[in-house]
């Protein structure tokens, strides 16, 4: 083996480590007594001796915790949905058509993701009110989608960019609409993309804050995000609790990523395959 290969995976083994750190950190917060983790000299290596799972069960016993993951997936669910549909649609808009209305929606695309979540929450409060959807999903699925959509779209134009126009007019030549070619011939190779769309989608909606902690005020519909702050309070912090909430949080991602990561690579391949 080369050196120039060995010292390459060397480099990606330590960039692994010092990537997946705080992960490991977390659950060994969770699984520890809080005297060895806040102590002036904490072991990096659990003592299996002292490793407890009261606080995994502690979340489940001592706060809403399943509610707060329910109303994270209905509300991540919702807006994954929405937002890869308007964001595919946008994307195909954009990569198959170069008129004066595409390029004004691509500049304000563009435009509206640079704008801060912070800077539209108190006009999202008012209209929500006026229209009688504050603290509802339906408010909370819009208000992720004005985030997510810009750059979900931009993501889709660049693998729509990559599939040859010719694919879709050869379909059409033979009877196809457009909406048919976009269906049968471009979205199966554009898998790749949907499947990045996806993941972006989902895991900038499961872990929001800022409109997840102003535009719900019932208790029965907070998210994760929000719920997870209770284990925060003003003369401690329950750190066990805490880090047990938030390992527990990941695994949903994690299972995300592994089902579409095929779709990721294989979706990719056959696509360059097609489009050669």
């Amino acid at each position: 083996m080369k050196i120039g290969t060995v010292l390459s995976w060397i480099a990606l083994l330590g960039f692994a480590l010092v990537t997946l750190f705080p992960f490991y950190w977390m659950v060994m917060t969770a699984i520890m007594p809080t005297d060895a983790i806040l102590s002036r000299s904490p072991s990096l290596l659990p003592d299996f001796s002292r490793i407890r799972f009261d606080a995994f069960v502690g979340i489940f016993a001592r706060s809403a915790f399943p509610t707060w993951m329910m109303n994270s997936l209905i509300v991540g669910v919702l807006t994954t949905f929405f937002s890869v549909v308007v964001s595919t649609l946008a994307g195909y808009s954009l990569s198959r058509y170069s008129g004066v209305v595409q390029q004004s929606l691509g500049a304000m695309l563009l435009i509206s993701k640079l704008i801060p979540a912070s800077l539209i929450l108190i006009p999202l409060f008012i209209i929500y009110n006026l229209l009688g959807i504050f603290d509802t999903y339906l408010g909370l699925v819009l208000a992720n989608m004005t985030i997510s959509v810009p750059l979900a779209s931009w993501l889709m134009k660049g693998f729509f960019d990559r599939i040859p126009r010719e694919l879709e007019q050869a379909a059409m030549i033979d009877g196809a609409s457009q909406m048919q070619a976009l269906r049968l011939i471009v979205l199966p190779l554009a898998k790749p993309g949907v499947a990045a769309a996806t993941v972006y989608v989902m895991l900038n909606s499961w872990s929001e804050f800022i409109f997840a902690r102003t535009l719900i005020s019932s208790p029965e519909r907070q998210v994760l995000t929000v719920g997870m702050q209770s284990f925060v309070g003003e003369q401690m912090v329950d750190w066990q609790l805490l880090m047990a909430a938030g390992t527990v949080s990941i695994l949903p991602a994690i299972i995300l990523f592994a089902f579409l990561e095929p779709f990721l690579v294989n979706g990719m391949t056959k696509g360059a395959l097609a489009g050669t």
